[in-house]
């Protein structure tokens, strides 16, 4: 294949590439396009963006407890490590009526967690019935 050096190079995306160049890949590893974005606000704390920026709620850090070198797995990228790389978070909903309080483990390295991170399963289950 020739390539003209004034020609644009293509940018591919990572399901793109997944499937292109490993189309036996099990669904479930493919990345998809994600409708949720996760922003690091500081102390910890993370807010749960709609793709077009609307803020959905916001994750908050719980205090450690127990074997601080016991496994856990992200919920959101399935990134597996101790209790200094992944903590639990608590999220929380008030529809005026009622709070409603959802937790989920998450990696501490917000930035590192969102560019590994394949789909919004894991989000979409935090939201649902919340919103």
């Amino acid at each position: 294949m020739s390539h003209d050096s004034d020609a644009p190079n293509p940018v591919w995306t990572d399901r793109e590439i997944v499937l292109e160049y490993f189309p036996s890949t099990h669904e479930h590893l493919v990345p998809k396009p994600l409708r949720f974005h996760l922003n690091d606000v500081g102390d910890g704390r993370t807010d749960v963006l709609t793709h077009d920026g609307e803020r959905l709620g916001q994750l908050s850090p719980v205090e450690p407890h127990g074997n601080p070198t016991g496994e856990l797995c992200c919920d959101l990228c399935q990134r597996t490590g101790t209790r200094r790389f992944l903590g639990l978070f608590r999220f929380a909903a008030d529809d005026g009526a009622r709070q409603r309080v959802r937790y989920i483990t998450a990696c501490r390295d917000r930035t590192a967690c969102e560019d590994r991170r394949i789909s919004d399963v894991s989000l979409d289950r935090l939201l649902r019935g919340l919103l």
